[in-house]
């Protein structure tokens, strides 16, 4: 059995990585979130899966992240194949947020703050948790989700003046990666950063999904093609499938790289 364990699975890419792994019979899928009685979604999603396990961790909460390995552990006989970290700050309001959206400096030190634990500290607390299961484990995979609005030359392209805590903390944990991928290249470990693109997750927002935000994403999307940047707005289905034919063939040149989702390393 293959073991996979999602860090930030209770909704959009997350959730849809554990619905196509737990697909697959010879694989065992660890679905991590902050609350699982609220993490809705996942849990309709699941009920009836033999092979999937939730499991409770917060990324800012190293601790938390410790038990949850050794829940994992307990399961696996002390292995982990592949991790893929997920996890981010993803509301709405504090996302789009520019730097003269704070009433003061404070506001924005602190929201930054915010956004720095999650993102790009988060990153780091999930794979040293993780780290000796994977070790164990012949495998060594470990995938962490980024986005294009950590690449400047993406954010010159499409004119992206906001999402300032967002961007800057995406690009710190695309960093923090590539680190850890030069780190344990020695060890025989694949460590990736990928974009997913632009994927509109947002019909798992609350129970009913949001129309709002939705028409936010659509409007990105037509936004980026005036500027002439082929980004459309993609399921998560859709997206992720792509992904998954990435991991599945991950070689180890593809070490430290940062890869489009649809193939080959990210370029804007």
């Amino acid at each position: 059995m293959t073991s996979y364990a999602i860090v930030g699975a209770s909704r959009g890419i997350g959730l849809e990585y554990v619905r196509q792994l737990a697909g697959r019979p010879d694989s065992t899928v660890f679905a991590i979130v902050r609350n699982a009685a609220k993490a809705t979604h996942l849990q309709a999603a699941t009920k009836d899966l033999k092979n999937v396990h939730i499991l409770e961790a917060e990324v800012t909460d190293y601790s938390s992240l410790e038990k949850a390995a050794k829940r994992l552990s307990d399961v696996t006989g002390g292995k982990l194949d592949c991790l893929i970290h997920n996890a981010a700050r993803m509301e709405p309001v504090p996302v789009m947020k520019g730097f003269d959206d704070y009433p003061n400096m404070d506001e924005l030190d602190a929201d930054f703050i915010v956004s720095y634990k999650i993102n790009a500290l988060g990153v780091i607390h999930s794979i040293s948790a993780f780290l000796p299961l994977l070790r164990a484990a012949p495998t060594k995979k470990i995938v962490v989700i980024s986005t294009a609005g950590a690449d400047p030359t993406f954010v010159r392209k499409a004119g992206i003046a906001n999402m300032s805590a967002y961007g800057m903390t995406k690009a710190a944990a695309l960093i923090a990666t590539t680190k850890y991928a030069v780190k344990l290249q020695d060890e025989g470990f694949i460590v990736v950063s990928m974009s997913p693109g632009l994927v509109d997750t947002t019909g798992t927002i609350g129970e009913k999904g949001d129309p709002e935000t939705r028409a936010l994403v659509i409007g990105v999307s037509e936004d980026l093609k005036k500027r002439g940047l082929a980004m459309g707005a993609e399921s998560p289905e859709e997206s992720v499938s792509a992904q998954l034919k990435l991991i599945d063939g991950l070689k180890s040149p593809d070490n430290g790289l940062f890869l489009a989702h649809t193939g080959g390393e990210y370029r804007a």
